[in-house]
């Protein structure tokens, strides 16, 4: 097992959907949990429910593009909980439209939380969990890391940059102890879509039809997501679409371009007419 029977553990972009989730799942293992978010009453109502569910929580807020508020979420979590088993970097955000319509300024905001974010949470605990000699780290990637579709430009190149920090996290600290994951879910319920950016009305349609309608609700993706934190995975892909997808583009790329190119507008808006 990864996790201690009572686990320390911190979690931003913990007031609602995937985070919420983990943090919920973590209080039935009576963890001592950081909820961290952006959103003070959002946080306040995840560490109600943590404590509701049997866990400890304590609650920071801090935006995790800023690395100074990053370090103070640190030094929060050091005395608070005396130390870090798990840090979830789950703090994310969407934007989709065509490259070179959607703004360079939603570009940098979504690289900033989802990438620079990640990044952030990595550089600061790192260090401390080297000093601990223990912990994990649980990186919130996304399936468009591994397979990209258009219109999601700044999200799949923030989510690939995720992957590939992770992968070089793994190779950097497999002589340490400290185990690396990264998620990379495809479409589940949550509300991320309601608050994207997009510069097209039927994008966001679309989105939120593929949300809506998924099949898994955030509380059996946390679950999966853990038990792949127990088994010290480098990656869990939690959802058999997305296992798919990434097996044909690593089997048969040109195919796998092929099927992504032909994922046009006009085909797009078809599906929606379908719905």
């Amino acid at each position: 097992m990864s996790l201690p029977s009572h686990p320390r553990a911190v979690i931003t972009g913990a007031g609602s959907g995937l985070g919420r989730a983990l943090c919920e799942e973590l209080a039935r293992r009576r963890a001592r949990v950081l909820v961290t978010d952006i959103n003070a009453a959002s946080a306040e109502e995840t560490a109600l429910r943590v404590t509701r569910a049997g866990g400890e929580a304590h609650v920071h807020v801090c935006d995790v593009t800023e690395p100074a508020q990053v370090e103070a979420m640190a030094d929060a979590a050091e005395q608070a909980l005396g130390g870090v088993d798990l840090l979830v970097n789950n703090a994310g955000v969407v934007s989709a439209g065509p490259v070179g319509e959607l703004s360079l300024s939603e570009w940098k905001r979504v690289l900033d939380i989802n990438l620079w974010g990640v990044i952030h949470g990595c550089h600061v605990f790192v260090p401390r969990m080297r000093r601990q000699g223990s912990g994990h780290i649980l990186n919130i990637a996304s399936a468009a890391g591994l397979v990209y579709v258009p219109d999601l430009a700044a999200y799949n190149v923030s989510k690939a940059g995720v992957i590939a920090l992770s992968e070089t996290l793994h190779a950097e600290l497999k002589a340490t102890g400290i185990g690396v994951t990264v998620a990379c879910p495809s479409f589940f319920r949550t509300r991320i879509a309601s608050t994207g950016h997009y510069t097209k009305d039927t994008l966001r349609t679309l989105a939120g039809l593929m949300l809506d309608e998924a099949r898994l609700g955030p509380e059996v993706v946390a679950r999966r997501l853990l038990k792949a934190v127990d088994a010290r995975s480098l990656y869990t892909v939690p959802m058999a679409d997305a296992r798919w997808g990434w097996r044909l583009r690593r089997m048969a790329p040109s195919l796998f371009l092929r099927a992504v190119a032909a994922m046009n507008p006009s085909a797009r808006a078809w599906l929606l007419r379908r719905r």
